[in-house]
């Protein structure tokens, strides 16, 4: 299929009159599937925030039911059951979404594999989400379920970004810049995709301490109640693991900026890529320490959440960056002159 495709391109350009309208409808199908994408990306952060904001108010069982909220297809008028119902429409938003990806992927990328086979693979894993979904309000809310589906929002996230940095990419009008920067963006890519890794045991964490009650068993910050070490209490290990991970998180982020920023002389998205993982990487750890200090008010804790989606974006996009090899490298490299068309 990729051979085919790259003939008929071949094909195109030599045609001035089809092949010019050709190429211009690709082009602009390859842009719309790419801003598609972002979107998409971009709601699926807004989807994790307005799940924060739903864990922060208590409103988690304000339907009690699944799909429906207490029989109904519209929630009755008290608050929790439409804070609750909220999240389930924006949901029902990203999960149309991701199918949309998934459909341009196959109209404009079916060249691709990754990114046809990425975007195909996102939609049963929404389905997935979807179902850890009606588990936790079945089940009333288990702190491992409520983790479990956080985390699993965050790999969504990771698999639309990929999509997206590769739809870029490999779009042709991209391709002289992707050349300059494929090599100097490895290590940069790898302290991405291993603060990725470390992320997703800190989210883990993190879900679990907030939906088991042990959000507010360490007063102060950053010491738990004065001390470095929590108590035998199980509620203050579980809150100080957490800022432990989140403290040793710096140990990632530091590399990846400092590789980066080396390289911002090659890598045209070096600079952008470090003050946005420098500035919401700040904001967290402020943010982190208010909701301690503050003791937890809601739209704290929602930005807490939002924030640290933000970060894994950022992350997923460095370590796309940094591992996506081109499918069409080779048909980047310009025809010999005795090939190329008259």
């Amino acid at each position: 299929m990729a051979r085919e495709t790259q003939a008929r391109d071949r094909l195109l350009e030599q045609s001035p009159g089809a092949g010019k309208a050709a190429r211009k409808a690709r082009l602009q199908g390859m842009s719309l599937a790419q801003r598609l994408a972002i979107l998409t990306a971009i709601m699926t952060v807004v989807l994790i925030g307005v799940g924060a904001f739903v864990r922060a108010t208590g409103s988690g069982l304000g339907c009690p039911d699944w799909p429906l909220c207490h029989g109904q297809a519209v929630p009755p008028g008290h608050q929790e059951a439409w804070i609750e119902f909220s999240h389930r429409f924006v949901a029902s938003i990203v999960g149309l979404l991701v199918i949309a990806v998934a459909a341009a992927a196959w109209k404009y990328y079916r060249h691709v594999p990754l990114i046809v086979w990425g975007a195909t693979a996102t939609v049963p894993l929404v389905g997935f989400q979807g179902l850890l979904g009606a588990i936790t309000v079945v089940r009333e809310l288990p702190p491992e379920i409520v983790a479990t589906h956080l985390v699993t929002a965050m790999v969504v996230l990771a698999c639309i970004t990929l999509v997206a940095v590769a739809m870029w990419m490999e779009d042709e009008r991209h391709r002289e810049t992707v050349g300059r920067f494929r090599e100097a963006a490895r290590v940069p890519g790898a302290w991405a995709l291993a603060g990725l890794g470390w992320l997703a045991v800190t989210f883990w964490v993190g879900g679990y301490m907030a939906e088991s009650g042990a959000s507010t068993a360490c007063s102060g910050w950053p010491l738990c109640s004065g001390g470095v070490l929590p108590g035998a209490d199980d509620q203050e290990i579980t809150h100080m693991l957490h800022r432990y991970l989140a403290g040793a998180f710096v140990f990632f982020v530091v590399p990846a900026l400092v590789t980066a920023w080396r390289r911002r002389d090659q890598l045209p998205w070096a600079r952008p890529y470090v003050a946005a993982l420098g500035g919401l990487y700040a904001m967290q750890v402020l943010v982190g320490a208010l909701n301690v200090w503050y003791t937890f008010p809601d739209p704290l804790t929602v930005a807490h959440t939002a924030i640290a989606a933000s970060i894994w974006g950022v992350l997923a996009t460095g370590a796309a960056l940094g591992f996506y090899q081109p499918y069409r490298a080779a048909a980047a490299r310009p025809l010999p002159r005795a090939e190329a068309p008259a």
